[in-house]
Protein backbone atom coordinates (compact mmCIF):
# COMPACT_ATOMS: atom_id res chain seq x y z
CA UNK A 1 0.00 0.00 0.00
CA UNK A 2 1.31 3.46 -0.88
CA UNK A 3 1.02 6.30 1.67
CA UNK A 4 3.00 8.93 -0.25
CA UNK A 5 0.05 10.32 -2.21
CA UNK A 6 -3.27 11.91 -1.36
CA UNK A 7 -6.13 9.42 -1.55
CA UNK A 8 -8.07 9.74 -4.81
CA UNK A 9 -11.86 9.87 -4.92
CA UNK A 10 -14.24 8.46 -7.54
CA UNK A 11 -17.98 8.36 -8.11
CA UNK A 12 -19.43 4.86 -7.96
CA UNK A 13 -23.22 4.79 -7.76
CA UNK A 14 -23.39 1.00 -7.52
CA UNK A 15 -22.25 1.02 -3.86
CA UNK A 16 -24.97 -0.07 -1.46
CA UNK A 17 -23.11 -0.67 1.81
CA UNK A 18 -19.73 -1.08 3.46
CA UNK A 19 -17.94 -4.45 3.49
CA UNK A 20 -18.78 -5.39 -0.09
CA UNK A 21 -16.67 -6.26 -3.10
CA UNK A 22 -17.44 -5.18 -6.65
CA UNK A 23 -15.91 -4.26 -10.00
CA UNK A 24 -15.31 -0.66 -11.09
CA UNK A 25 -15.40 -0.28 -14.86
CA UNK A 26 -15.81 2.52 -17.41
CA UNK A 27 -13.70 5.67 -17.93
CA UNK A 28 -12.57 5.83 -14.29
CA UNK A 29 -10.90 2.45 -14.69
CA UNK A 30 -8.62 3.69 -17.48
CA UNK A 31 -7.75 6.78 -15.43
CA UNK A 32 -6.94 4.69 -12.37
CA UNK A 33 -4.78 2.24 -14.34
CA UNK A 34 -3.02 4.38 -16.93
CA UNK A 35 -2.76 7.81 -15.33
CA UNK A 36 -2.74 7.30 -11.55
CA UNK A 37 -1.02 3.89 -11.77
CA UNK A 38 -3.09 2.53 -8.91
CA UNK A 39 -2.69 -1.12 -8.04
CA UNK A 40 -3.52 -3.82 -5.46
CA UNK A 41 -3.39 -2.53 -1.90
CA UNK A 42 -3.91 1.13 -2.77
CA UNK A 43 -6.63 2.96 -0.87
CA UNK A 44 -9.27 5.01 -2.71
CA UNK A 45 -12.32 7.03 -1.75
CA UNK A 46 -15.71 6.42 -3.33
CA UNK A 47 -18.88 8.53 -3.44
CA UNK A 48 -22.23 6.85 -4.03
CA UNK A 49 -23.93 10.01 -5.35
CA UNK A 50 -26.61 9.79 -2.65
CA UNK A 51 -24.78 11.45 0.22
CA UNK A 52 -22.37 8.75 1.46
CA UNK A 53 -18.62 8.42 1.07
CA UNK A 54 -16.60 5.23 1.48
CA UNK A 55 -13.02 4.09 1.92
CA UNK A 56 -12.04 1.12 -0.23
CA UNK A 57 -8.94 -0.85 -1.16
CA UNK A 58 -8.00 -2.17 -4.58
CA UNK A 59 -7.85 -5.97 -4.59
CA UNK A 60 -7.19 -6.85 -8.23
CA UNK A 61 -6.56 -5.04 -11.51
CA UNK A 62 -8.30 -6.91 -14.33
CA UNK A 63 -8.61 -6.24 -18.08
CA UNK A 64 -12.32 -5.53 -17.68
CA UNK A 65 -12.01 -3.32 -14.58
CA UNK A 66 -10.71 -2.95 -11.03
CA UNK A 67 -11.93 -5.14 -8.20
CA UNK A 68 -12.28 -3.22 -4.92
CA UNK A 69 -13.39 -3.99 -1.39
CA UNK A 70 -15.29 -1.35 0.58
CA UNK A 71 -13.93 -1.03 4.11
CA UNK A 72 -16.05 1.69 5.73
CA UNK A 73 -18.61 4.37 4.99
CA UNK A 74 -19.90 7.60 6.49
CA UNK A 75 -22.14 10.54 5.52
CA UNK A 76 -20.27 12.84 3.17
CA UNK A 77 -18.55 15.76 4.87
CA UNK A 78 -18.95 17.88 1.74
CA UNK A 79 -22.75 18.29 1.86
CA UNK A 80 -24.39 21.50 3.02
CA UNK A 81 -27.09 21.36 5.73
CA UNK A 82 -29.09 23.65 3.44
CA UNK A 83 -31.13 22.19 0.58
CA UNK A 84 -30.89 24.62 -2.35
CA UNK A 85 -32.69 24.31 -5.66
CA UNK A 86 -31.64 26.75 -8.40
CA UNK A 87 -34.02 27.55 -11.24
CA UNK A 88 -32.01 28.98 -14.12
CA UNK A 89 -33.47 30.68 -17.20
CA UNK A 90 -32.10 29.17 -20.38
CA UNK A 91 -28.73 30.53 -21.52
CA UNK A 92 -26.33 29.65 -24.29
CA UNK A 93 -24.80 26.18 -24.12
CA UNK A 94 -21.37 26.98 -22.67
CA UNK A 95 -22.78 29.25 -19.98
CA UNK A 96 -25.22 26.56 -18.84
CA UNK A 97 -22.40 24.00 -18.75
CA UNK A 98 -20.28 26.32 -16.61
CA UNK A 99 -23.14 27.01 -14.22
CA UNK A 100 -23.80 23.30 -13.68
CA UNK A 101 -20.19 22.73 -12.67
CA UNK A 102 -19.97 25.74 -10.38
CA UNK A 103 -23.30 25.15 -8.64
CA UNK A 104 -22.35 21.53 -8.01
CA UNK A 105 -19.20 22.80 -6.31
CA UNK A 106 -21.27 25.20 -4.18
CA UNK A 107 -23.48 22.40 -2.83
CA UNK A 108 -26.70 22.94 -4.82
CA UNK A 109 -29.02 19.92 -4.62
CA UNK A 110 -31.26 20.43 -7.66
CA UNK A 111 -31.08 22.49 -10.85
CA UNK A 112 -34.17 23.43 -12.83
CA UNK A 113 -33.83 25.06 -16.28
CA UNK A 114 -36.83 27.12 -17.38
CA UNK A 115 -37.95 29.30 -20.25
CA UNK A 116 -38.36 33.03 -19.75
CA UNK A 117 -39.59 35.99 -21.79
CA UNK A 118 -36.09 37.35 -22.45
CA UNK A 119 -34.34 33.99 -22.60
CA UNK A 120 -32.83 32.53 -25.75
CA UNK A 121 -35.30 30.40 -27.77
CA UNK A 122 -35.99 27.10 -26.06
CA UNK A 123 -34.25 24.24 -27.93
CA UNK A 124 -36.33 21.39 -29.32
CA UNK A 125 -36.93 18.34 -27.14
CA UNK A 126 -34.26 16.23 -28.83
CA UNK A 127 -31.54 18.81 -28.32
CA UNK A 128 -32.76 19.57 -24.81
CA UNK A 129 -32.51 15.89 -23.88
CA UNK A 130 -28.92 15.78 -25.18
CA UNK A 131 -28.02 18.90 -23.21
CA UNK A 132 -29.59 17.44 -20.07
CA UNK A 133 -27.42 14.31 -20.37
CA UNK A 134 -24.36 16.51 -20.82
CA UNK A 135 -25.25 18.51 -17.69
CA UNK A 136 -25.56 15.28 -15.71
CA UNK A 137 -22.09 14.18 -16.84
CA UNK A 138 -20.62 17.56 -15.90
CA UNK A 139 -22.18 17.40 -12.44
CA UNK A 140 -20.86 13.89 -11.86
CA UNK A 141 -17.35 14.96 -12.80
CA UNK A 142 -17.59 18.03 -10.56
CA UNK A 143 -18.47 16.15 -7.38
CA UNK A 144 -15.23 14.19 -7.56
CA UNK A 145 -13.24 17.42 -7.74
CA UNK A 146 -15.10 19.18 -4.91
CA UNK A 147 -15.55 16.01 -2.80
CA UNK A 148 -19.30 16.04 -2.48
CA UNK A 149 -21.20 12.86 -1.79
CA UNK A 150 -24.38 13.76 -3.66
CA UNK A 151 -24.92 14.32 -7.36
CA UNK A 152 -26.84 17.50 -8.19
CA UNK A 153 -30.18 16.46 -9.66
CA UNK A 154 -30.83 17.89 -13.15
CA UNK A 155 -34.56 18.34 -13.61
CA UNK A 156 -36.43 18.62 -16.94
CA UNK A 157 -36.87 22.15 -18.29
CA UNK A 158 -40.21 23.84 -17.54
CA UNK A 159 -42.08 27.05 -18.32
CA UNK A 160 -41.77 30.18 -16.18
CA UNK A 161 -45.24 29.59 -14.70
CA UNK A 162 -44.42 25.99 -13.84
CA UNK A 163 -41.17 27.13 -12.25
CA UNK A 164 -43.11 29.39 -9.87
CA UNK A 165 -45.32 26.44 -8.91
CA UNK A 166 -42.27 24.25 -8.25
CA UNK A 167 -41.03 26.73 -5.65
CA UNK A 168 -44.14 26.66 -3.48
CA UNK A 169 -43.18 23.86 -1.01
CA UNK A 170 -39.90 25.55 -0.02
CA UNK A 171 -39.22 27.50 3.19
CA UNK A 172 -37.88 30.47 1.21
CA UNK A 173 -38.53 31.40 -2.40
CA UNK A 174 -36.34 34.17 -3.78
CA UNK A 175 -35.83 35.79 -7.18
CA UNK A 176 -32.63 37.77 -7.65
CA UNK A 177 -33.35 40.76 -9.88
CA UNK A 178 -30.90 43.35 -11.16
CA UNK A 179 -33.34 46.26 -10.75
CA UNK A 180 -34.18 45.49 -7.12
CA UNK A 181 -32.29 47.79 -4.65
CA UNK A 182 -33.14 45.79 -1.52
CA UNK A 183 -30.75 43.07 -0.37
CA UNK A 184 -31.67 39.71 1.07
CA UNK A 185 -31.56 40.10 4.86
CA UNK A 186 -30.82 37.07 6.98
CA UNK A 187 -32.57 38.49 10.04
CA UNK A 188 -35.73 39.72 8.31
CA UNK A 189 -36.28 36.47 6.42
CA UNK A 190 -35.66 34.31 9.48
CA UNK A 191 -38.10 36.28 11.65
CA UNK A 192 -40.79 35.81 9.01
CA UNK A 193 -40.32 32.12 8.23
CA UNK A 194 -38.41 30.51 11.09
CA UNK A 195 -35.39 28.25 10.54
CA UNK A 196 -34.68 27.69 6.85
CA UNK A 197 -33.91 24.22 5.56
CA UNK A 198 -35.03 24.37 1.92
CA UNK A 199 -34.50 27.35 -0.40
CA UNK A 200 -35.66 27.80 -3.99
CA UNK A 201 -34.03 30.58 -5.99
CA UNK A 202 -34.61 31.75 -9.56
CA UNK A 203 -31.96 33.40 -11.74
CA UNK A 204 -32.90 35.28 -14.92
CA UNK A 205 -31.53 35.11 -18.50
CA UNK A 206 -29.03 37.45 -20.19
CA UNK A 207 -31.82 39.95 -20.84
CA UNK A 208 -33.12 39.78 -17.27
CA UNK A 209 -36.64 39.13 -16.05
CA UNK A 210 -39.47 41.21 -17.46
CA UNK A 211 -41.50 43.45 -15.15
CA UNK A 212 -44.50 41.15 -15.62
CA UNK A 213 -42.45 38.12 -14.55
CA UNK A 214 -41.22 39.88 -11.42
CA UNK A 215 -44.76 40.84 -10.45
CA UNK A 216 -45.92 37.27 -11.06
CA UNK A 217 -43.12 35.98 -8.82
CA UNK A 218 -44.01 38.49 -6.10
CA UNK A 219 -47.67 37.43 -6.27
CA UNK A 220 -46.54 33.79 -5.92
CA UNK A 221 -44.81 34.59 -2.62
CA UNK A 222 -41.25 35.00 -3.86
CA UNK A 223 -38.93 37.47 -2.14
CA UNK A 224 -37.39 39.85 -4.70
CA UNK A 225 -33.79 40.75 -3.87
CA UNK A 226 -30.82 42.44 -5.51
CA UNK A 227 -27.20 41.40 -5.81
CA UNK A 228 -25.57 44.81 -5.51
CA UNK A 229 -25.14 47.94 -7.63
CA UNK A 230 -23.33 46.26 -10.52
CA UNK A 231 -25.02 44.45 -13.41
CA UNK A 232 -23.78 40.85 -13.37
CA UNK A 233 -23.69 38.38 -16.21
CA UNK A 234 -26.37 35.72 -15.81
CA UNK A 235 -23.84 32.95 -15.13
CA UNK A 236 -21.99 35.14 -12.62
CA UNK A 237 -25.27 36.02 -10.88
CA UNK A 238 -26.07 32.34 -10.30
CA UNK A 239 -22.75 31.77 -8.53
CA UNK A 240 -23.03 34.95 -6.46
CA UNK A 241 -26.62 34.19 -5.46
CA UNK A 242 -25.84 30.67 -4.22
CA UNK A 243 -22.69 31.85 -2.43
CA UNK A 244 -24.81 34.45 -0.63
CA UNK A 245 -27.43 31.87 0.36
CA UNK A 246 -24.80 29.46 1.64
CA UNK A 247 -23.18 32.30 3.59
CA UNK A 248 -26.43 33.45 5.21
CA UNK A 249 -28.09 30.08 5.85
CA UNK A 250 -25.68 27.28 4.90
CA UNK A 251 -22.09 26.29 5.61
CA UNK A 252 -20.00 29.13 4.15
CA UNK A 253 -20.51 31.75 6.88
CA UNK A 254 -19.50 32.55 10.43
CA UNK A 255 -22.95 31.51 11.65
CA UNK A 256 -22.16 27.94 10.67
CA UNK A 257 -18.70 28.10 12.26
CA UNK A 258 -20.20 29.37 15.53
CA UNK A 259 -22.76 26.55 15.47
CA UNK A 260 -20.04 23.95 14.89
CA UNK A 261 -17.93 25.36 17.70
CA UNK A 262 -20.88 25.25 20.08
CA UNK A 263 -21.47 21.57 19.29
CA UNK A 264 -17.82 20.70 19.89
Amino acid sequence: MRFDTVMRYFLCEKIRSADETFLIDGPDTRHMKNVLRLGPGDMIGLYDGRGMEYTATIETVLPEGIQVRVLSGQPSQGESPLTVTVAQAMLKDRKMDRIVRQLTELGVCEWLPFSSQHAIPKPDQRRLAARSERWKRISREAIKQCRRGRVMKIRPAVSFEKMLDEGQPYDLRVVFYESEPAFLSCESVLTQTGVLRRIFTAIGPEGGFSTAEIEAARAAGFVIAGLGPRILRADTAAVVAVSLLQFLYGDLGQKNLDKTAAIE
